[in-house]
């Protein structure tokens, strides 16, 4: 389905009925990652599932942009009256943080899974489990960096890629490709200021903040940054999981997030 927002075509699936659950995707991923939680909370909430601009089917319009805006345009195109749960992975977990500063009231609860925090400087850019992108980039081989950007974040340090299922490898593929191929240079995304590092504490949401044990170092740090920072937030890790983990072990993050939002 596709809806017009902002001046953007964005695209985005609907599946379910209840209690309205709004998925931000991940920067190397597209709303595709959040099939397996569309299949499996379907019986118990409204599950919607964008694509941001210049990802999966949504269109990149090459003008500035704010993420938050999109996402509160989506909420007013499909009615949604209710303040639903937001759920938001890596930059998308970033977002959702934005929208719960910005928009408090249309926030129910949130769950941020290896998310980042705008203006949270963490992890060392010299660090050797970099070096295979930043060869990459540097050689602007675009089909090398999306395999080097598979092993760091859908593999994540310390396993190979034969842990992986080969189904979740090209999945991470084909959505990370789609990214690469935007050019996001000509649209800049409008950022939160002051900053969400600086405000955590404002957040009044309800937090869950979710990590998979092999994701890399700088997303552990943050998620122990918000843990100790936003009211009442509790951790949950999964074990044996990277940056997606709700696509490595659907079933524990799909009890996880039921506990949470019925809880």
């Amino acid at each position: 389905m596709e809806v017009e927002l902002n001046g953007a075509r964005i695209h985005y699936r609907r599946s379910g009925a209840g209690y309205p659950v709004v998925f931000l995707h991940a920067g190397v991923a597209d709303s595709r990652m959040w099939e397996p939680q569309a299949a499996g909370l379907g019986t118990h909430f409204d599950v919607i599932t964008p694509d941001m601009r210049g990802y999966g089917e949504s269109e990149l319009p090459a003008t500035s942009w704010s993420p938050t805006a999109d996402v509160l345009a989506l909420m007013d195109a499909l009615h949604i009256r209710e303040a639903p749960h937001l759920v938001g992975c890596s930059i998308g977990g970033g977002i959702a943080i934005d929208f719960a500063l910005e928009h408090p009231e249309r926030v129910s609860k949130l769950v941020l899974v290896g998310a980042g925090v705008g203006g949270l400087m963490v992890g060392d850019a010299n660090d050797p489990i970099y070096a295979e992108t930043i060869s990459a980039e540097e050689a602007k081989d675009l089909r090398a960096l999306n395999e080097a950007e598979m092993n760091l974040w859908l593999v994540g340090p310390g396993r190979t890629a034969g842990h992986i299922d080969q189904k979740l490898r090209d999945l991470f593929l084909d959505m990370n490709g789609i990214a690469l191929r935007s050019d996001f240079k000509s649209a800049p995304r409008i950022e939160l200021d002051p900053p969400a590092a600086e405000r955590l504490a404002e957040i009044k949401a309800p937090t869950l903040v979710v990590v998979g044990d092999h994701d890399l170092p700088e997303i552990n740090e943050t998620a122990d940054v918000l843990v100790a920072n936003v009211r009442g937030a509790r951790k949950a890790v999964i074990h044996d999981a990277a940056h997606l983990p709700n696509l490595e072990h659907p079933e524990k993050f799909n009890r996880l997030l039921l506990d949470f939002l019925n809880g």
